[in-house]
């Protein structure tokens, strides 16, 4: 069968692993990704609207630790160091006035100004039983919030129900595109696959990195991430314009380059390679296209058919052989030559970087001599 006979796909005629197992796996992940944002993130943004409520705690003795306002507790720093791979992570031992008490706090971030000193004055500020930052420096005007910080506690649910989110919208569209839709397409990466596939893999990366390496709050985290999934839409719906105006054409122009020089890139033949040699390396130079094993192209060359001609350029059709295989080695975007020997179809796929050297070694087929394929 030629790549003109069944130009588009039978709707259906899928495997399952690329239609019910993505779309499981993806509401799979959607689900999980709803319960994190209606439990863990709402219940983390509840406790920070109420820390922002929260007044200062009346005179007395100290509150309990279902106590809603903030208490202040004067200190003395015993001593102040940094851990990690880069020494970011700042801790500080203080002594309580009062009680005599010492305690270790984490702190979120290092400090942005002079960091404490061994006997320097603070204030640990703190809700719900426990200390949420420190005020330091004269004045106490300077603050740093200990790794209890109510405002960011949202930020890892946040980032995995993001992730999550994102990640199964991903599945479930290339699923749903390959169950019901993927016979509007010949091609085997369409742009409404890929398009959506590339923001939404965007969004899936920057808005966990956003809430977890941002230090933003929530309310910021939603907005930027709200901002992304217009923006998303916006792509995707000007993409869709473009080609509904323009048309996909499934000829792709590829200007022919020649030069005196020998270049040795990675091709492989689709289908029945009957009378080509081993591969996958392609030799094209002044009089020489030949497969070799040898990726310097020096050694086992085998010559191409000497009736080759070249039809068209075109992408990587869902229904070319082997056709899934390509986007499986990790290497760039292909392009097929669709060619003929004789009355046999030859489909060479190559790098689209590489296509203009191989549209300059084979000769151009004549359409008038092309076979029927009524």
């Amino acid at each position: 069968m030629t790549s003109d006979e069944n130009p588009k796909r039978p709707a259906g005629q899928t495997s399952w692993r690329a239609t019910t197992l993505p779309i499981g796996i993806g509401t799979a992940a959607l689900l999980a990704g709803a319960l994190l944002m209606l439990g863990p993130v709402r219940s983390a943004d509840a406790a920070a609207r109420d820390f922002a409520a929260a007044q200062a705690c009346a005179p007395g003795p100290a509150p309990s630790a279902q106590a809603q306002c903030r208490s202040s507790v004067p200190a003395t720093v015993e001593r102040y160091w940094k851990t990690g791979a880069r020494s970011t992570a700042g801790h500080i031992e203080v002594v309580r006035h009062g009680d005599g008490q010492r305690q270790i706090l984490d702190l979120e971030r290092d400090f942005r100004l002079r960091a404490p000193a061994s006997g320097d004055e603070v204030r640990l500020v703190g809700w719900r039983g426990e200390v949420r930052y420190v005020t330091y420096g004269p004045g106490y005007g300077r603050t740093v919030f200990t790794e209890a910080n109510p405002y960011t506690a949202y930020a890892v649910p946040f980032g995995w129900g993001a992730f999550l989110l994102f990640f199964g919208a991903i599945l479930v569209w290339i699923g749903s595109w390959q169950r019901w839709l993927s016979h509007l397409s010949r091609r085997a990466a369409p742009w409404q696959v890929m398009v959506p596939t590339v923001m939404l893999a965007l969004l899936a990366a920057g808005a966990p990195a956003l809430a977890l390496a941002g230090g933003v709050r929530i309310e910021e985290a939603l907005s930027v991430s709200g901002t992304g999934v217009g923006l998303a839409v916006l792509v995707i719906g000007a993409v869709w314009l473009y080609k509904a105006l323009r048309g996909e054409s499934d000829t792709v122009a590829v200007e022919p380059r020649r030069d005196d020089r020998e270049h040795v890139f990675t091709a492989h033949v689709l289908g029945d390679d009957t009378g080509f040699g081993p591969g996958p390396y392609l030799v094209v130079a002044p009089g020489v296209l030949a497969f070799s094993v040898d990726p310097t192209g020096a050694y086992r060359r085998a010559p191409l058919p000497s009736g080759l001609v070249l039809e068209q350029v075109r992408p990587v059709f869902a229904s070319d052989p082997g056709a899934m295989d390509l986007y499986g080695r990790h290497e760039p975007a292909y392009l097929v030559a669709q060619c003929r020997d004789g009355e046999r179809e030859v489909l060479i796929a190559v790098a689209r970087k590489n296509m203009p050297w191989l549209v300059g070694a084979l000769p151009q087929a004549d359409p008038a001599a092309a076979p029927d394929r009524a």
